[in-house]
């Protein structure tokens, strides 16, 4: 750095301004310092400059898996936006399994990045208490923790409730809901009271043979669907699914018993995966703003990192929007 400055006829000050890209240096000193590190071959080194700063750069992103198309979303979006602050983002998959998630909570790798955005399933209210409060953490989902953890959530009662104010719109009454676990995860129990209260107020009953249990997933969706159908139960005229992979796999069930969608059976699903807007028919799903999710965790994780205050609530909801396509028109 010492070379630098002296070739570039500035202060080591000067050169340290512009290696950490502070804004008030002008352009043309800043294009001479840039110009004599080029000649010099000089390259910052970037253990030496994360012990100074007592950070590494590097931030974890943790998810359960990619099964469902959701958190490769999610995942995609996050590393735009930490490389927009300066972070380059880890991958951690935790397969659901508790003891991972924990883990991650008490900041079991915190020597290797400088903070966490995770999805968790796994975790419950009290397990705030398991959390490293000196490692900086944003959770991703549906569970808010005691002590409480910084949160963006999706409102998945609110977007049940949506599609079913949409189904019961288009004239629809035998409403089944696929994928249904009132003992599963948050995300699922939220979504079930959506759905529940959505028929409460048409005026219409839950009927059990409609609640239809399933793996939220393609062969899930598709083995509960033809299961369903072969065994002779009461026949829906819209279905919603617990999330697209489950909606996907019923579509294809649907289609090997010769059931017509929308003309027999209307079928929504949630996450709006990719996959959804070219299936056929194209499928009715709840798009979360996944953007916002990820632009919103982010910047929560840098404020916690740098310590620089961003306005933003420690726990915040990101706005949804249903988007009709073929499956339901």
């Amino acid at each position: 750095m010492h070379d630098v400055a002296r070739a570039a006829g500035v202060s080591q000050r000067t050169v340290s301004n512009v290696v950490n890209n502070y804004e008030f240096v002008r352009p043309e000193t800043r294009r001479r310092v840039l110009e004599a590190m080029a000649a010099l071959g000089y390259v910052p080194n970037a253990a030496a400059r994360s012990l100074r700063a007592a950070r590494t750069g590097l931030i974890a992103l943790v998810v359960p898996d990619f099964r469902a198309r959701f958190f490769a979303d999610l995942a995609g979006v996050v590393v735009r936006e930490a490389e927009a602050h300066g972070y380059t983002v880890l991958i951690e998959l935790t397969g659901s399994e508790r003891e991972r998630e924990l883990k991650v909570l008490g900041g079991g790798r915190n020597q290797l990045t400088d903070g966490a955005i995770m999805a968790a399933l796994t975790l419950k209210p009290d397990d705030g208490l398991h959390r490293r409060p000196d490692y900086p953490m944003v959770l991703v989902g549906d569970q808010v923790l005691d002590p409480p953890v910084h949160h963006v959530g999706t409102p998945n009662r609110q977007a049940a409730l949506a599609v079913v104010r949409y189904l019961t719109g288009l004239g629809r009454r035998r409403l089944m809901l696929l994928g249904y676990a009132p003992e599963g995860k948050v995300t699922a129990r939220q979504r079930t009271q959506g759905f529940l209260e959505g028929l409460a107020e048409a005026g219409l009953s839950a009927h059990e043979e409609l609640l239809v249990h399933a793996d939220w997933t393609r062969p899930g969706g598709q083995q509960a669907i033809e299961q369903h159908l072969d065994a002779g139960l009461p026949m829906p005229d819209a279905i919603f699914a617990m999330n697209d992979s489950l909606a996907l796999g019923a579509l294809r069930g649907l289609r090997s018993r010769g059931i017509r969608v929308p003309r027999e059976i209307a079928l929504v699903g949630f996450d709006d995966a990719e996959e959804a807007r070219y299936s056929t028919p194209s499928l009715t799903t709840v798009s979360p703003d996944v953007n916002a999710l990820a632009r919103t965790a982010v910047a929560m994780l840098h404020e916690q990192i740098t310590g620089k205050a961003s306005g933003l609530e420690p726990y915040i909801l990101v706005d949804f929007e249903l988007k009709v396509r073929e499956s339901s028109q």
